[in-house]
């Protein structure tokens, strides 16, 4: 059966615990927007995730979603960023509808397997959903992506799982090398199976747009420099440094400005009151509206604090500040050290120090211009969903038998 014009044959069922429930949440977006990337392709995508009452379900995009019951609504605290803490453990709530959780979503998979054939599944995160390789028939090829919390877990206690599930997989695929570092740490031998493929961003929302027009639209002075900062609040995303640097910048008119919201805040307002810092909190935002932040800033800092226990593999802002075409100030960690190029697209820190960070955006403020269109260069060969679909795409080719193909 042709399925599309690119990829005529194969069919794709994947497995995850996060995904946007609307058109317009920020839930995990880039799983909705590389699956949807897919789907352009010609590839037929079906998804199946912990059901929950805020979740749309059907056919959305062409992605066929399907939510799996596993418990009572108000015990529903599986997956969609609700299974972890502020401190990246796994909350007792998650744990105690863990068994439920998995069993229903392994009975989903085996009868969508058996009703749909599809010629790969895809499972999102090594753990948990890594654990349904079990209910995976053999023949089936079986791709797992990394996508940064479970490299930690696949690295404790767990490890002979994760080990058994990375033996299992035909492909793993992560965002970052390093995420795939710390799992052949596990298993050595995805080395010869491992595919780096970056997050992409979403190039209709994220466009370049005037400055002038966007510092209007989010009531910034057209004088200031501004410094932007998306996340949030917690402690690996580095913004306790970042406010410090802030004050080694009086000279410059930078002013930072924080767009995200988390359990950090009322730390993070102390330190500004304290440090007298020009930073402004401006709390969660609509994705158009980060959009406009991100115009209108001269610099974005990522200055995420590198943490083999609490990896980040993106983060997916700094795909997005690229498609702006906003110069990058950012650490070794996540995708930062595979797509940013030092005086080109941007910096690289290899301190968290405040010392550093506001080092790197002096430099990065004096040459905003030249940096931005490096910026949009690197979005234009690496950046697009439909490269990350492309290259997702030729995975799946080299996994499938042949003669599933014909």
């Amino acid at each position: 059966m042709s399925v599309g014009r690119y990829c005529p044959f194969v069919r794709v069922l994947h497995v995850a615990s996060s995904y946007p429930f609307n058109e317009d949440d920020t839930t995990a977006p880039f799983m909705e927007e590389m699956l949807r990337a897919l789907v352009e392709r010609g590839i037929e995508v079906t998804i199946v995730l912990p059901r929950t009452h805020e979740l749309m379900e059907g056919d959305r995009f062409g992605v066929t979603v399907i939510g799996v019951p596993y418990a009572p609504r108000k015990f529903q605290g599986w997956g969609y960023g609700r299974s972890l803490d502020a401190r990246n453990r796994l909350r007792p709530s998650a744990l105690a509808v863990a068994p439920s959780a998995l069993a229903s979503m392994g009975l989903t998979l085996r009868q969508q397997i058996r009703r749909n054939r599809p010629d790969v599944v895809h499972l999102h995160w090594v753990l948990p959903q890594g654990l349904l390789t079990a209910a995976v028939p053999d023949e089936i090829p079986v791709v797992v992506s990394a996508h940064g919390a479970d490299a930690r877990f696949a690295r404790g206690g767990l490890g002979p799982l994760a080990r058994r599930i990375l033996q299992r997989a035909d492909a793993v695929v992560a965002a970052s090398s390093q995420i795939l570092d710390l799992l052949a740490e596990v298993e050595p031998s995805i080395k010869d199976k491992s595919h780096v493929i970056p997050h992409g961003a979403n190039a209709d929302v994220f466009a370049p747009m005037s400055k002038h027009e966007a510092r209007k639209a989010v009531g910034v002075d057209p004088q200031t420099r501004l410094v932007l900062a998306v996340g949030r609040l917690v402690r690996k995303k580095g913004l306790v440094p970042l406010i410090e640097a802030m004050g080694l910048l009086a000279d410059t008119n930078a002013h930072l400005y924080i767009v995200g919201e988390g359990p950090e805040r009322r730390v993070l307002e102390t330190l500004i009151l304290e440090t007298d810092a020009r930073v402004k909190l401006v709390g969660a935002q609509p994705r158009k509206t980060v959009a406009a932040w991100m115009a209108a800033s001269d610099v974005v800092v990522i200055p995420g604090i590198a943490d083999r226990d609490d990896v980040d593999s993106g983060p997916v802002v700094l795909m997005e500040a690229l498609a702006m075409g906003r110069p990058i100030v950012a650490s070794h960690v996540g995708m930062a050290p595979d797509v940013i190029e030092e005086n080109v697209n941007g910096y690289l820190i290899s301190s968290t120090s405040p010392d550093s960070i506001a080092m790197a955006v002096r430099r990065a403020i004096k040459k905003t211009e030249q940096l931005g269109l490096g910026a949009l260069k690197t979005f234009e060969s690496v950046g697009d969903w439909h490269r990350v679909a492309e290259e997702l795409e030729g995975v799946y080719r080299s996994v499938v038998p042949a003669s599933r193909g014909e």
